[in-house]
C-alpha cells in the first residue's frame, strides 16, 4: 500500500532534499537514489518527458528507496492524473496564483469525496489491483503531496489566502520565476525578493501548510530552513555541470603541472 516517507518526515519537522530532473532517464534516476537523496522531482515543465518515461523514472525511484514526485506543465487534471496513476507520490504545479487554483489542485490529487480524481484499480499506483480499491483511496489520499508553486508577483499577493486552502499540503517557492515577476531577472538574493521569500515561508508556517524551496548550496538550507522550509531541492543539470567543470579543470591542471615538471 501507498506511503510517502518524504511527507512525513517533513510532517515530522525534519529536513526532506531532493533534485529536479528533467532528463528522461531511469539510469539517472537510479544514480540520484544511490546518492542518497530522499525524492526526485521528475519535471515535465522543463523537459522533454513523457508518461511511459515517467513511469520507468518512478520504478528507478521505487528500485533505490526514493520517493518520485512530477512537476507537470499545468493544472489540468488529467495530466496531474496520468502523473498520479504512474506511481509518483506527488505533484507539483507551477505558476498557481489564486486560492481557486490551488483548490483545482488538490481535488485533482484526491479521491472523492476529498477531490476529484478518477479511480483505475490496475495501475502502478494501484499496485496492478492488489490493494482493495477501498484501501488504495484512503491510503493515496493520505500519501500524495499537492504541491502548488509561488512564483509570480500575483501569486504572492495571494499567498496568505492561498496557504489556507483546505488539503493543500505544500507550498514551492519558485525563485527564479518569482525574482523575475517582480522585476530582478535571475537576483535570487535581491532583498525584495528575499523580503517576498521570507512573506511566503512566513504565510505557510502560520497556516501549519508545507512549504519548500530550491536549495542550491549549504547556504540556502542555513537561510531558509531557520524559516521554515522543509522541502530543499536543486537540480541534476546544475549538479553535473558543476561536478564536470571541477573534474575536467582537475584534469587539466594535472596535465599542465605534469608538462611542466618535465620541462624543468
Amino acid at each position: 500500500m501507498l506511503s510517502n516517507p518524504v511527507k512525513a518526515k517533513i510532517r515530522a519537522g525534519e529536513a526532506a532534499f531532493g533534485t529536479i530532473c528533467a532528463l528522461p532517464s531511469p539510469e539517472v534516476v537510479e544514480v540520484i537514489g544511490v546518492a542518497g537523496y530522499d525524492c526526485v522531482l521528475i519535471d515535465l515543465e522543463h523537459g522533454p518527458l513523457d508518461v511511459e518515461t515517467v513511469q520507468a523514472m518512478g520504478r528507478a525511484c521505487r528500485a533505490t528507496g526514493i520517493v518520485p514526485l512530477a512537476r507537470v506543465p499545468d493544472a489540468n487534471p488529467k495530466t496531474i492524473l496520468r502523473m498520479l496513476d504512474s506511481g509518483c507520490l506527488g505533484v507539483m504545479v507551477p505558476q498557481i496564483e489564486t486560492p481557486e487554483q490551488a483548490a483545482d489542485v488538490v481535488a485533482a490529487c484526491r479521491y472523492p469525496p476529498a477531490g476529484r480524481r478518477s479511480l483505475a484499480g490496475n495501475t502502478v499506483a494501484a499496485n496492478w489491483g492488489v490493494v482493495p480499491a477501498a484501501d488504495h483511496v484512503r491510503a493515496s489520499n493520505d500519501a500524495v503531496l499537492s504541491i502548488v508553486q509561488i512564483e509570480t508577483r500575483r501569486g504572492l499577493d495571494a499567498v496568505e489566502k492561498i496557504v489556507r486552502v483546505p488539503g493543500l499540503d505544500m507550498i514551492f517557492i519558485g525563485p527564479n520565476d518569482l525574482s523575475t515577476s517582480l522585476g530582478h531577472p535571475g537576483e535570487m538574493r535581491h532583498p525584495e525578493v528575499q523580503e517576498a521569500i521570507r512573506r511566503i515561508l512566513r504565510a505557510a508556517k502560520e497556516a501549519e501548510t508545507l512549504s519548500g524551496i530550491l536549495a542550491l548550496d549549504p547556504q540556502d538550507v542555513e537561510t531558509y530552513r531557520p524559516q521554515g522550509a522543509g522541502l530543499m531541492l536543486d537540480g541534476i543539470g546544475r549538479l553535473l555541470l558543476r561536478a564536470a567543470q571541477q573534474q575536467v579543470k582537475g584534469l587539466r591542471d594535472a596535465a599542465a603541472r605534469v608538462s611542466a615538471s618535465g620541462r624543468s
